[in-house]
């Protein structure tokens, strides 16, 4: 089997963690132009003196293809596939200039410190080191070769935010806020209005589309499970029949000699649209398998996916494309609830901009019910509002009136105190500093990858990269 179908594409199959500071550049931002000479022209791009070769990118091009499920690729495609390289080549340039060499013991120190290769007493496992390659389908190199990339990216990024540390003035500012506490009066802004047949239909005309379910599909799945393969446990030959079928899949084998070869039983999925709905605008019992069953073409019609650590192979059978939409009671009850939303955003936009009428005049004009919380910090959300808006609350100054929407909601909060918590917190200090330390390096991080671009020059072959793309 080729190096480009064990690869299996490694960003799908290797779950490990990107270092930040990977660098993104739009396709073409470096310019295009003929500035290799005739004797260069398996060469794609030049990075100083690290090349990259047609090989290099038809290997990360069909790995990209296999990942994607993409039976040819656009120029954003070919964007992402350059970008890919070129970072690498990058970040390998600039470890070479501060002279640091990722030797064979480096890089098998920081495999064996990954988790996933470790037993229950954090020692590593050449047993779950070897299955995990056996599972994903690659080979011992491709595996090392994806470490060694990763390591590399950490090195640089540790080389930028080494000796970093803290300063008073964060400290003091970091603790303030974190020690901040406030005291709201908040109400739901859901006022229910009666609207007429009229109003509902008018409504519904001019928003048909809006409540199409699109193109739906139907499919099968089956649970490759274990003892749904005739094993006692997940044992070796559990793994290895796994990796049978998925290149049983590859090499095209028809999907009903799949079954019999290896005795599987098939479930239908019902047909269903992309959010997992079916035709009566309820969430399917096979909602789980939407996305998918999405992913999935004519040309790609099977795949093996892993849903909650449970292994399923699925099967695409038939698209549908979109029906014109029957007005129905269920689309009655959607419309209503629409309508009210609009209502209630326009009554928020009268609170906030309200200056005859007091919060609570407000609440007692629509019958709103005000309720009174105390957050003792801004992570104390009483498992109610989301992140962002515990933010936009500690945000806020006394006495300021603030409306925002909150998991389907709307909400208009009023904050009645301000104050400092004078409990005294077990490692406060270190919590703040090591927060200002990780706010220091995210803004040198942000910086990381045009520093890295002005540093070395990027040249393209744009007569190569041209017929590399006509190729697929």
């Amino acid at each position: 089997m080729s190096y480009q179908i064990k690869m299996k594409s490694l960003t799908k199959k290797i779950l490990i963690s990107l270092i930040t500071g990977i660098i993104i550049i739009v396709f073409g931002a470096w310019g295009m132009g003929d500035l290799f000479s005739t004797g260069n022209r398996n060469i794609v791009a030049e990075i100083d003196n690290k090349k990259i070769y047609i090989k290099d990118y038809m290997n990360e091009a069909r790995s990209y293809v296999n990942q994607n499920r993409k039976s040819e690729l656009n120029d954003r495609d070919h964007g992402i596939i350059l970008n890919n390289l070129i970072s690498e080549k990058i970040y390998e340039k600039f470890l070479e200039d501060l002279n640091l060499v990722i030797n064979d013991q480096a890089l098998a120190n920081y495999i064996k410190n990954d988790q996933k290769f470790k037993n229950d007493n954090g020692v590593f496992s050449r047993t779950k080191y070897e299955k995990y390659i056996l599972t994903n389908n690659i080979n011992i190199s491709s595996l090392e070769n994806y470490y060694k990339k990763e390591l590399i990216k950490k090195i640089t990024v540790e080389v930028f935010i080494n000796g970093i540390t803290d300063t008073d003035y964060h400290i003091k500012k970091y603790e303030d806020d974190f020690l901040k506490q406030v005291n709201v009066k908040y109400f739901k802004i859901n006022t229910q209005n009666n609207f007429t047949d009229k109003q509902i239909n008018e409504y519904f005309l001019k928003n048909k589309s809006k409540y199409s379910l699109g193109e739906m599909r139907s499919g099968e799945y089956i649970k490759l499970s274990f003892d749904n393969l005739g094993y006692k446990d997940q044992n070796d030959q559990y793994y290895k029949t796994i990796d049978n079928i998925e290149n049983d899949i590859i090499n095209n084998l028809n999907y009903q000699v799949l079954i019999d070869k290896y005795k599987l039983k098939a479930f239908k999925i019902e047909k269903i649209n992309q959010k997992g709905l079916n035709n009566n605008r309820e969430f399917s019992n096979e909602k789980k398998f939407s996305k998918s069953l999405f992913s999935l073409n004519k040309n790609f019609s099977t795949e093996i996916i892993e849903i909650n650590n449970e292994k399923y192979l699925i099967k695409l059978n038939n698209i549908f494309l979109s029906d014109d939409v029957l007005f129905n009671d269920k689309i009655k009850k959607e419309i209503i609830s629409e309508l009210n939303f609009i209502k209630n955003m326009n009554l928020s936009k009268e609170i906030s901009h309200s200056k005859k009428n007091s919060f609570e005049e407000i609440a007692n004009q629509n019958n709103l019910i005000i309720n009174n919380f105390f957050f003792k910090n801004v992570l104390d959300n009483k498992g109610l509002f989301t992140e962002a808006n515990m933010n936009k609350i500690f945000g806020s100054n006394k006495d300021d009136t603030i409306i925002f929407q909150n998991q389907g909601q709307i909400f208009a909060i009023k904050i009645s105190e301000i104050s400092r918590s004078k409990s005294k917190i077990k490692n406060l200090k270190k919590v703040i500093s090591n927060q200002v330390k990780q706010e220091f390096q995210s803004l040198i991080l942000r910086d990381l990858d045009q520093y890295l671009l002005r540093k070395y020059s990027i040249n393209l072959n744009e007569k190569v990269i041209n017929q590399i793309k006509k190729s697929f």
